[in-house]
């Protein structure tokens, strides 16, 4: 058993003599920026928040999923909720990935 621990003693040894000084160095002070608190939510991002909220409760007093049309009440519903923030979320991406 010695044998493992002599040679776990000198990955130590190692490992030590290389992180240590690295953890001791002090980078130079930079300004500290405080990141941009402000929100990031526009008007047309309120507007489809909200229309996607509206969509289905209105889509509810039309079809009334309680007296079982609930498959019905799922496709006109939730299903273009689901689609059109779908459609965002990848143009988001192909955007980000240009600049």
């Amino acid at each position: 058993m010695s044998g493992i621990m002599e040679i776990l003693l000198i990955v130590a040894l190692i490992l030590g003599l290389f992180m240590v000084p690295r953890l001791l160095t002090r980078k130079p002070e930079q300004d500290f920026q405080a990141p941009d608190q402000r929100s990031k939510v526009t008007g047309r991002m309120r507007m489809a928040i909200l229309v996607s909220l509206c969509w289905p409760a209105l889509i509810a007093l039309f079809l009334e999923p309680w007296k079982g049309r609930w498959p019905l009440f799922f496709y006109l519903a939730a299903g273009p909720v689901i689609f059109l923030w779908g459609i965002y979320w990848v143009v988001s991406g192909f955007r980000k990935e240009k600049g």
